[in-house]
């Protein structure tokens, strides 16, 4: 910068007032000369009042001749030996007085004619002070501590002068500065020397030196010459650990406040915990100045590369006069003191580092980190290297007004790439296989070399002796001592490539340099030994290198700060792939890795595994690319297909050995991925294969979603995840002409009409192979290592979950027969440790293990024929619902029910092995049900079911409550209620006793219709009796016909006297006289007689003239009529065993009996059997996806542009397809995002059609939701829009005024209080309610168990928790499309919760920071998808199988964030304490309505009550 200038640093033997002193020593004896200047200064230095008390005296010095006398003797002093510590202490008191003459307020001691010109003799006296600092050779350490009192007692002076000094001139400003000059010089330039003054002063005179220069700076600013002699002194002083340290403290200071001004205050500025560094820059220094300064400070002290080069060092005459008269060293370059350079490099390295982060805008970036040791991580993953991932992760990021990155690296990248090439030897040998350089910009030998560190290796062996090595000359100074410095060289570099901004160009030549750094960086060998050139059959030297456990420490600063290279558009990244895998296998496979002593083992891994992640899609997205490796000179081409079974076994690997939960968690999720991906990449194959026509307008991210409300292909396609109904079009084709921007043409895949062929995946890591090792590694790990770890526990069951999902062609039964086994013997494992292992923990990894089994079992119905599965599946159902088994080992003898004690592990399990059982009653082989994939239950009810009866006229006005009246409800076990219709259905031909029933239980609804046949229904048909069988013809020789009359007594009995005992009986006619009221009864009586007497005399009559022809020709044998009323409930009760006498009574065990009898009459009846309906059997969550264009932060405008799809990535709508499949909320039985469309069916609205050009718009809940089930679960994904005109109930957020106790938020409550006729509801929805719902609501799942007394007293009877049902409501899901990665960071979360209301929020959930979890996608110019997770603070956090930081592919995405969507939800279920599962709070409205609406009936009261009509 200054090499024009000269010099301003003369030879030391000129500096000091030489000429003056020298006349003085020369005109009289030592001796003589030494007792004057003694007398002179005890003389003068009594005067200033130091050595005794009392105020000092008036100097007697009037005239300049005195003082040209005097200061000569003084300056003469201050040069004598340390043995004078007395006449140099006089000598320094009295300069140092003197000059307050200086100063604004002088001391009186000073003489006059100083304070006539303080600036001429300021200037004499500051050079006289040099010889003070000179050092005397080798002294005791006792004699340089009072040499080094003196020189701090001087440097102070100064120093307070240039501070506070009003009348300072340009020459006494630049005598001061060359006087700090060349006192650093006398000190500092010698070689360092054990206990010498240099060595004691070194920080203090560097520190004076550069804060007075910064003073000069803003008052008086030094010339040219100065900074370049200060440049040309720093450059000899280099080998000094306090210049790089002072120059770090400058440094920072400076960039402080040029940042500050430079970017504003919201920048993130550098932290100085200092007092005296924050008011180091002077604050009258101007931003022009302050801009100046830093530049030139900045490189004051040359190349710091050069500090890794001792022979460029010590290249200075203090050394070579060093090695002259040493006996020892022969060469500069041999001193010992040099053996501090690579601490030296290191630190002036991390000071360049540092100044990277600031610019970049790192928070906490302090000169107090430089002290710490590899303290670098790549900012913008932080959070996921870091070991606690439970913090607020907003600020840890980079800063967004951050400079580009080729300003950095202008100001940078020379020093950097130059360190991070140390000892690399670059050059290409010469021969005729070596085309070209592996920089691609020399040729082997003959051309210019480009860059920098050519030339500077070239220097090097110029100016080495020739023969020798460096090992030679210093042969404790090896390359490996400077690769602390190169590795933070190296990271600094990451951190900058990874600081790019989406679509932020950055110059090629700075991205060859990078990748051949990174390359060099990366090898594990010792760079300082040149790697031979390999040949074809060698390949990669790095990729190949033997693993040997061992992270040198070059290639652990790439990992830990280059973990986003593979996550951005870098150009031409995909070249390292090769030498970032052989570094891999090094970290991953290796159980005993070591690494750098200042950097975790764990954190490294992480940073192996995100590395891991990010390349795993490469050589499937790209599977013809053929990759040239940066460092090879051989020509050969590397294929990127070729490397996925290398990358698949290094991800098996590494699981089987890792033990830090979040690395198991993450390699887990890339697992999955792998599995899917290549599943899907077969199918994709598949179908080129079959020559499907690609002007089908599909896409290639749907996993079968198509416009239908309720479809079984639709579930299919959605549910297998492996597209086998990809023939009837659900899976877009990869030539769609949709899909031809030019930014992704290239990662579809190839038809097979190219010329060349598809490469075929190997065995290794076909889809098949990859699902059987998945299901073996991962169920093998549960069982034997991750049981004790909630968190990888619950990813390996959602990986299991994942994997039975797909449908693989080559599925094995067997390997998922023994998935279901591991899954069955890990929830036994579980069940039986010790009590005080049990938690709530290990509950949640049990719950999740019988979830992960049911949708196993759900997906394969076929492992349920074989009898070993089920035997195996009933056990542990039995033990998770019992606490036991019946039969621990198969020999011993089974235990009935009766005998085993109920003690499940806690209700949780309990809960949990209940819903298996029921998947594998009722789902298992029959999901989807004719109703589609939309419902669960039947969607039947009470209304719909008497509109088909024969006795609905249609004329009439049907309602819930009136429909209910022809129903009689009973409620069997405490928990099932029937619904029972004994009137015939329309559509029925054949009467037979008939009865429908309308089965409510805890896991849904159903509708059944029986009959009671005598014959099966097949023989029925077959009439055994003719229709005309005839009449036998009439005999009327049957024989005389005699009319006797009975007698009951006889004849003798009225001739036989009476006796006194006989009239011992009153008369009846005495009676009667004597009691008028037994008259009145003898009349009644009498009358019943006579009425009885007429009509048995006129029946008699009948018959006789009925029977007085007999036989009647005319009377004909007729059939008796058919009865067309039975008592059907009456009987199938009974033939159910519901109405013994024990059935109807209370036991021991339960206050409620078997069967209970519901009044349907009482107010309020059908409205809670609506409650009951609307209670989900299913779990319901809601996702809300949103668009950002780039740079917005505003809800409104990123509400509108899902508006039209030209404003939206085409990407964009094959991800919403891949989501789910469309349905109509007016029309779709299941869940819809919001409680006021969801679970009902309605007429549509007339204007209800979707604009065939959204953007996703028509996904806003007002007409249409993508949506997608299964057996266990449902989810519908809302895309929120703009509001034009009204709004509509879907996405209106609900009145606050309906809010009840337990928190549910609603529409108004007439929606579901009658008034059936609009159309069907169903089971599987979250529970409605409002104010008039019974408070005592039970919501515990531990209450199931409970006793219910009679009376009143216990009908509003309050247990268990009470906040349960919505207790996981408050959370939100969002999926966010990122046009640019950086406004992630800005994202507006909080502002867009108005718009994602669903109507089971809570009623302070506004209050209370809302739980929001984020999947952000950010999609890349190479065709694949970055993904950023955010939210996941909880206790069981990271959800998978997304991962933060990973990139997939395009035909996974839509799956991977539909199931990380699910199970972010899931794990919030399993960490809440209050939550229930769905089956828990319907069994749980079904025994709330026992308390209300039971009959107190005793049994004769029963039983008549049956034979009763339900509308009597």
């Amino acid at each position: 910068m200054f090499s024009d200038w000269p010099s301003e640093l003369v030879p030391q033997q000129g500096w000091g007032d030489e000429a003056a002193i020298s006349a003085f020593k020369d005109a009289i004896p030592w001796s003589v000369g030494r007792d004057f200047v003694a007398g002179t200064a005890k003389h003068l230095a009594t005067s200033l009042g130091l050595t005794k008390p009392g105020p000092p005296i008036k100097s007697k010095i009037i005239h300049d001749k005195q003082l040209q006398v005097l200061m000569p003797a003084l300056g003469h002093g201050l040069s004598f030996p340390l043995s004078e510590i007395d006449i140099l202490r006089d000598c320094v008191s009295v300069y140092c007085e003197w000059l307050s003459a200086l100063l604004p307020n002088p001391k009186s001691s000073v003489p006059g004619p100083i304070l006539n010109d303080p600036n001429h003799y300021a200037r004499i006296i500051i050079n006289h002070f040099y010889y003070l600092f000179v050092p005397r050779g080798a002294q005791g350490p006792d004699v340089i501590n009072r040499q080094a009192v003196l020189c701090h007692r001087v440097l102070r002076t100064l120093q307070n002068i240039a501070q506070n000094s009003p009348c300072l001139s340009e020459d006494t400003w630049q005598t001061l500065l060359l006087f700090l000059l060349h006192i650093n010089s006398a000190l500092l330039s010698p070689p360092t020397i054990k206990e010498d003054a240099g060595e004691q002063l070194c920080e203090r005179v560097l520190s004076v030196l550069f804060e007075t220069w910064l003073l000069a700076c803003a008052r008086c600013f030094p010339p040219p010459p100065l900074w370049n002699a200060l440049r040309e002194s720093c450059q000899r002083w280099r080998h000094r650990v306090g210049l790089i340290d002072q120059w770090n403290r400058i440094n920072f200071a400076l960039t402080r406040k040029l940042i500050g001004f430079m970017y504003g205050p919201t920048f993130p500025e550098i932290i100085i915990s200092a007092e005296d560094d924050l008011n180091i820059i002077p604050t009258n220094m101007s931003r022009d100045c302050i801009a100046q300064v830093w530049y030139r400070i900045l490189h004051i002290i040359g190349n710091p590369v050069d500090l890794s080069r001792h022979t460029v060092i010590s290249k200075t005459p203090a050394f070579l006069k060093y090695a002259i008269s040493s006996a020892l060293v022969i060469e500069p370059s041999q001193h010992p003191c040099l053996q501090m350079l690579p601490s030296i490099f290191l630190s002036a390295m991390k000071g360049v580092s540092g100044l990277v982060d600031a610019f970049l805008g790192v928070p906490n970036t302090s000169l107090d980190n430089l002290s710490h040791k590899g303290r670098q991580i790549s900012p913008s993953s932080t959070l996921s290297l870091s070991s606690d991932c439970k913090g607020d992760d907003t600020s840890r990021f980079l800063a967004s007004g951050r400079p580009k990155c080729n300003s950095i690296l202008h100001l940078f990248g020379p020093w950097l790439f130059e360190a991070a090439l140390i000892n690399c030897n670059l050059q290409a040998s010469p021969g005729p296989q070596h085309k070209s350089d592996v920089s691609g910009t020399a040729s082997s030998g003959s051309r210019r070399p480009v860059s920098v560190f050519v030339g500077e290796s070239r220097k090097l062996s110029d100016s080495s002796v020739p023969g020798e090595s460096h090992a030679d000359r210093l042969a404790n100074l090896t390359p490996q001592h400077f690769q602390s410095g190169r590795a933070e060289a190296l990271g600094a570099l990451c951190r900058i490539f990874c600081s790019k901004k989406t679509g932020e160009e950055i110059l090629p030549v700075y991205l060859a340099r990078f990748y051949i750094a990174l390359h060099q960086g990366l090898r594990q060998s010792d760079p300082s030994v040149p790697a031979p050139h390999h040949d074809a059959s060698q390949g990669s030297s790095s990729r190949h290198s033997i693993r040997t456990g061992i992270c040198s420490e070059t290639a652990a600063s790439i990992l830990m700060n280059g973990v986003d290279l593979f996550r951005l558009d870098l150009q031409g990244v995909i070249s390292l792939v090769p030498s970032v895998l052989g570094v891999l296998e090094c970290v991953l496979p290796e159980g005993e890795l070591t690494a750098p002593s200042h950097l975790p083992v764990t954190l490294l891994r992480r940073a192996a595994t995100h590395v891991l992640l990010s390349i795993l899609p490469l050589p499937l997205h790209f599977q013809g690319l053929q990759v040239k490796e940066v460092g090879s000179n051989s020509g050969e081409r590397l294929s990127l297909s070729h490397l996925r079974p290398q990358l698949v076994n290094l991800l098996t690997n590494a699981l089987q050995v890792e033990t830090d939960p979040a690395n198991t968690q993450m390699l887990l999720g890339g697992l999955l991925f792998c599995v899917q991906d290549a599943a899907l990449c077969e199918v994709m194959d598949s179908i080129s294969q079959h020559n499907f026509s690609t002007d089908r307008d599909h896409n290639i991210m749907s996993s079968g979603a198509s416009d239908t409300v309720s479809s079984h292909g639709d579930y299919n396609s959605l549910l297998d995840e492996s597209c086998d109904t990809l023939p009837e079009g659900s899976l877009g084709q990869v030539g769609s002409p949709n899909f031809t921007s030019a930014a992704t043409s290239h990662a579809t895949l190839p038809s097979t009409t190219e010329g060349e062929a598809l490469q075929v995946l190997e065995d290794s890591d076909s889809a098949h192979a990859l699902f059987v090792r998945s299901i073996y590694l991962v169920c093998h790990r549960l069982i034997s290592s991750w049981k004790s770890d909630v968190n990888v526990s619950l990813a390996g069951l959602e990986l299991l979950s994942g994997l039975a999902r797909l449908n693989i062609a080559e599925q094995d039964g067997l390997e998922c027969k023994r998935a279901v086994k591991w899954l069955c013997d890990y929830i036994a494992y579980q069940c039986s440790r010790p009590p005080r292992a049990h938690s709530k923990d290990l509950h949640s990894t049990i719950v999740a293990a019988f979830h992960c089994a049911s949708v196993w079992l759900v997906a394969h119905p076929y492992l349920l024929q074989d009898k070993e599965c089920l035997s195996t599946v009933l056990e542990v159902v039995e033990l998770g619902i019992s606490g036991s088994k019946s039969q621990v080992k198969s020999s011993d003898a089974p235990r009935l029910k009766h005998e085993k004690e109920l003690k499940p592990a806690s209700m949780r399990v309990r809960d949990s092995a209940e819903a298996l059982l029921s998947c594998v009653l009722s789902q298992v082989g029959t999901f989807p049900s004719v109703c589609g994939a939309e419902s669960l239950s039947s969607l039947l009810d009470e209304v719909t079911l008497l509109r088909h009866c024969n006795t609905w006229g249609g004329s009439d006005q049907l309602t819930r409550d009136s429909a209910a009246q022809h129903f009689r409800y009973f409620v069997a076990q405490n928990s099932i209620m029937l619904a029972l219709l004994e009137q015939p259905l329309g559509n029925h031909q054949d009467p037979q006793p008939t009865v429908t029933a309308l089965i409510r239980g805890p896991f849904g609804r159903v509708a059944w219709t029986m009959q009671l046949r005598h014959l099966p229904r097949h023989k029925s048909s077959a009439k055994l009796y003719t229709v005309n069988p005839g009449r036998p013809l009439p005999m009327n020789d049957v024989g005389i016909k005699h009319s006797v009359k009975p007698k009951y007594f006889p004849d003798s009995v009225d001739r036989i006297p009476l006796c006194k005992a006989d009239k011992s009986i009153p008369s009846l006619e005495s009676v009667i006289m004597n009691d008028e009221r037994s008259a009145l009864e003898h009349d009644k009586l009498l009358q019943i007689l006579d009425h009885q007497i007429a009509f048995e005399e006129n029946t008699r009559r009948q018959v006789e003239r009925e029977t007085s022809e007999y036989p009647d020709v005319e009377t004909e044998c007729v059939a008796p009529p058919l009865c067309l009323e039975f008592q059907t409930a009456r009987l199938l009760l009974s033939h159910f065993g519901f109405l013994s006498i024990d059935a109807l009574q209370e036991s021991v065990e339960s206050a409620v009996p078997s069967l209970v009898a519901l009044d349907s009459s009482i107010a309020g009846f059908a409205r809670d059997i609506d409650i009951l309906d609307t209670t989900n059997n299913r779990t319901v969550d809601t996702a809300h996806v949103f668009y950002v264009q780039a740079g917005q932060s505003a809800p409104q405008d990123i509400l509108s542009n899902v508006v039209t799809s030209s404003s939206v990535h085409p990407h964009f709508l094959e991800l919403l397809n891949g989501l789910g499949w469309t349905v109509c909320v007016h029309q779709h039985p299941g869940w819809t995002g919001h409680t006021s469309t969801a679970f009902t069916v309605t007429s549509p609205p007339t204007d209800g059609a979707v604009d065939g050009n959204h953007g996703g718009s028509g996904f806003s809940g007002r007409s249409h939701v993508l949506y997608w089930s299964d057996a266990l679960s449902e989810i519908a994904f809302v895309v929120p829009a703009p509001t034009l005109g009204n709004q509509s109930s879907g996405t209106q957020p609900p009145s606050t005024s309906n809010v009840n106790m337990v928190g549910f938020v609603l529409e108004p409550c007439d929606r579901v209080s009658g008034g059936g006729g609009s159309g069907s509801e169903r089971s599987d929805s979250l529970p409605p309610y409002d104010t008039d719902v019974d408070a005592g609501s039970s919501i515990s799942s531990h209450t199931s168990q409970m006793s219910y007394g009679h009376g009143s007293d216990n009908k509003h009877r309050k247990f268990g928790r009470q906040t349960s049902a919505m207790s996981c409501s408050d959370h939100k899901v969002y999926i966010v499309w990122m046009e640019s990665f950086d406004d992630c960071y800005t994202f507006p979360a909080n502002e867009l919760l108005c718009e994602t209301v669903t109507g089971l929020e809570s009623s302070s959930w506004k209050d209370k920071e809302a739980n929001v979890y984020i999947i952000f996608i950010h999609p890349l110019t190479n065709g694949l998808f970055r993904i950023k997770l955010q939210g996941q603070n909880a206790k069981l956090n990271m959800a998978g199988p997304l991962v933060d930081g990973q990139v997939v592919s395009r035909r996974v995405l839509g799956t991977l964030v539909r199931q990380t969507a699910l199970n972010m939800c899931r794990r919030r279920r399993l960490e809440s304490d209050s939550y229930q599962p769905p089956h828990v709070r319907r069994k749980l409205r079904i025994q709330e309505m026992v308390q209300k609406y039971r009959y107190e009936m005793n049994e004769p009261e029963f039983y008549t009550h049956l034979f009763t009509s339900p509308l009597c």
